[in-house]
């Protein structure tokens, strides 16, 4: 066992002992359900597609700073949530979260929560700045959940996606950085920024733990972020949920031209060059990515937390014609070193999702990939 004896000693809200093999619907499955194109349009399909391809958990953003009833007291179902860079959407935020727990429900579905506190028409998202803000719109929504009889489903819950990276935490940026949420976060956190986050990372957790026991309760993170959290208290999380993109290699960005200005040719050949240093190169590449869960996990052994991966592992466009070769070798070949390596939660890759049609197309290999993972077969 990858974590020796460490189960014995840790709080009753240990990840499920059920491998989770999660499909990556976040906010898309609010986003595009009601396009009349939308890859969610029929949730009763998108629900029946991702059964047949093996996955038993779903990764959803509940919208939580929408579900929760705002300091005001009074609770408006209807919602113009403004994602980035694309028109509004209009959506009945508690109606139809507690209609996908329904049905996810009947076909046995887990689910893992992840917020990334998207902007609404009433900026609720600024709201939620304190600890004990993220404590208040989770355990509402988690109340609603356990009401509709389906808190037994959550498998766990990261209470902001890769806290305290922006947009995601827009409401913190000011209390711990002192700067507007509109600029990044600055490269090296002083010491009192550090401390303030250390709230976030013990009190919420804790909170929730005497809330919701059953509730494992951690965090997402990234490349970048991780190498900062190693200066911090994690002693209240239960897991650690680290992306694990090739993309994120320099010596990659590099030798594909994506860190290349990606105007004009240079762009247009930044795709094809993937596809062929991953099938002349995939070995290479594959022990990079090795090196880098190798790395994560000695962190989390030495934190004792539960590594999950629900992110990664190379990133592709969305209007590829058909599966790379390369690309999926790599890919099998990361699940198969990430079960080996102990770790029982993650997806095949986080591209696989109705939004990606050329890989959602390809059942048989997702299927292959989530009997893997589900049966822990390394």
């Amino acid at each position: 066992d990858a974590f020796g004896d460490w189960s014995s000693d840790v709080c009753s809200s240990d990840l499920d002992a059920q491998p989770l093999a999660m499909a990556c619907w976040d906010i898309s499955w609010l986003l595009q359900r009601d396009i009349r194109d939308g890859a969610y349009a029929s949730l009763e399909r998108v629900l029946d597609e991702t059964e047949r391809r093996g996955f038993n958990t779903l990764r959803l953003d509940p919208c939580p700073h929408l579900i929760a009833t705002p300091e005001n007291g009074i609770h408006m179902d209807r919602c113009e949530l403004m994602p980035q860079g694309a028109p509004a959407v209009e959506v009945k935020i508690r109606h139809q979260l507690q209609q996908l727990l329904q049905s996810a429900h009947e076909r046995g579905f887990k689910v893992w929560f992840s917020s990334r506190f998207i902007n609404d028409s009433r900026a609720r998202r600024s709201f939620v700045r304190r600890p004990e803000d993220f404590v208040a719109v989770w355990s509402e929504t988690l109340s609603l959940v356990e009401q509709w009889g389906y808190l037994g489903d959550v498998a766990g819950l990261d209470f902001c996606y890769q806290f305290p990276s922006l947009p995601h935490a827009h409401g913190v940026a000011r209390r711990v950085f002192r700067r507007s949420p509109e600029r990044s976060l600055p490269s090296h956190w002083s010491a009192t920024a550090s401390e303030r986050l250390e709230e976030y990372l013990r009190d919420i957790p804790r909170a929730l733990h005497a809330l919701f026991p059953s509730v494992p309760v951690g965090l997402s993170t990234t490349a970048a972020l991780s190498e900062q959290l190693r200066q911090l208290d994690t002693s209240e999380l239960d897991f650690l949920d680290f992306s694990l993109w090739l993309d994120d290699d320099p010596r990659y960005r590099l030798a594909s031209g994506e860190s290349m200005p990606a105007a004009g040719l240079l762009g247009k050949l930044a795709n094809p060059m993937k596809q062929l240093l991953l099938d002349a190169g995939g070995m290479h590449w594959q022990r990079r990515l090795e090196d880098q869960l190798q790395r994560r996990m000695a962190f989390t052994r030495l934190r004792r937390l539960q590594p999950v991966i629900s992110e990664g592992f190379v990133r592709q466009p969305q209007d590829l014609r058909k599966l790379p070769t390369g690309w999926a070798d790599l890919h099998e070949m990361m699940v198969v070193n990430a079960l080996t390596q102990g770790v029982e939660a993650l997806t095949p890759t986080s591209l696989a999702c109705p939004s990606y049609p050329w890989l959602w197309q390809e059942e048989e290999y997702l299927a292959h990939l989530n009997h893997l993972i589900l049966s822990g077969s390394s």
